[in-house]
């Protein structure tokens, strides 16, 4: 079926290749940069931040509580909706496309 809008289209792919030959070893590494072998994983993973990102997460607010609330209001149908402020937010959208 061809797209109505491009004429562009046709039967849809039916398998995946995989570029990398079955024998290689993974990509993964552990922390002593040894390869790892296909299958394997490693015991734990590791994710370090840059300083600008701790930064900006450290001066985020992040109210818990205040969030819990807000789940609970809806939750139980209780927090009020403005429609007129959720559609002036659209509106301030479509003016930055």
């Amino acid at each position: 079926m061809a797209d109505s809008v491009t004429g562009v289209g046709g039967r849809p792919l039916t398998s995946v290749k995989s570029e990398q030959p079955k024998g290689d070893v993974a990509r993964l590494r552990s922390d002593d940069n040894e390869p790892a072998v296909k299958g394997e994983r490693p015991d734990t993973d590791r994710v370090e931040l840059s300083t600008a990102a701790q930064t900006e997460l450290d001066k985020a607010g992040f109210d818990a509580e205040k969030i819990e609330r807000i789940k609970q209001a809806l939750s139980d149908g209780n927090y009020p909706i403005d429609a007129r402020r959720i559609a002036e937010g659209f509106s301030d959208i479509e003016k930055l496309l």
